[in-house]
């Protein structure tokens, strides 16, 4: 069976009712909520290793490594230039070396730079969803090799409709060292053209080692006004916050938090005013 949701994402699992959903417990956010109000609700997007020891751990073993590979480099040109030695296998190995340099510097970057989490945003009174993401830059194509790594990082803000917004669920298998496998799973969001349902994007909502339904239910009782049943416990805060935070553009922060169709309308407008001015 096919996912009705076209192009299908890759790994499918299944496709995810969306509506109430009304258990006997609360339904948890697995505190992934980072706000909520009776306007709109953020949730984080936050990885486990994105944390912000982990992360500075991670960049302190980088910078060390990259240290050691700028020593091969300077050796093997010192090699190239002065040594009377096989100068087309040193000239390919600086040359590799270099190519590698350039990748691991935009990983680094990001690691350095990119923001603390990607969060979203769902407007139950506008039927809004804001999505704020992180991206770095070229990874994987030719341009990787030929631009700056000190543009490794790019922040990308989407509007969608709730109504256009369905749920998909994804999961991935992997062999493990002492046998067995592991498999990870993913709540994706397909956005459909209107009253279709042919997918035009897509975004990640929550990843999890085990099946779980979670954040997605948590999130369809908020958006259809049905509050009774959800836990509203907030994320805890990270007792050492990475200092790149989470900036939402001017515009698109006032929209988000509108508290009706015309105050979004207002501010839609007044914008489109500035942007022709």
């Amino acid at each position: 069976m096919d996912s009705k949701y076209q192009p299908q994402l890759s790994c499918w699992r299944e496709d995810l009712r969306k509506g109430v959903y009304t258990t006997k417990l609360p339904l948890t956010n697995n505190k992934k909520l980072r706000y909520a109000n009776d306007d709109y609700c953020e949730f984080s997007r936050q990885t486990v290793g994105m944390r912000t020891i982990t992360r500075s751990s991670i960049i302190f073993f980088s910078v060390v490594l990259l240290g050691i590979g700028i020593g091969v480099l300077g050796m093997l040109i010192y090699f190239l230039l002065f040594i009377d030695e096989n100068k087309v296998l040193l000239t390919c190995f600086i040359f590799i070396l270099i190519i590698c340099f350039q990748a691991f510097s935009q990983v680094l970057l990001n690691f350095v730079f990119s923001p603390f989490d990607c969060p979203i945003r769902f407007n139950r009174k506008t039927g809004k969803v804001y999505i704020y993401d992180h991206f770095i830059l070229y990874l994987g194509s030719w341009s990787t090799f030929i631009r700056s790594p000190f543009r490794a990082k790019e922040i990308t803000v989407k509007e969608f409709n709730w109504k256009d917004v369905q749920g998909v669920m994804t999961s991935v298998s992997a062999p493990i060292a002492n046998g067995g496998m592991v498999r990870n799973y993913r709540i994706e969001c397909v956005v459909c053209e209107p009253n279709t349902t042919y997918v035009i994007d897509h975004f990640l909502l929550d990843t999890a080692s085990a099946l779980n339904y979670d954040v997605w239910m948590w999130i369809n009782s908020y958006m259809a006004f049905s509050d009774n049943n959800l836990d509203a416990e907030f994320m805890p805060e990270e007792e050492f916050p990475w200092p790149i935070k989470v900036n939402w553009p001017e515009e698109i922060d006032k929209k988000s938090k509108a508290s009706s169709v015309e105050e979004y309308q207002r501010i839609d407008d007044e914008y489109k005013k500035i942007k022709e001015d």
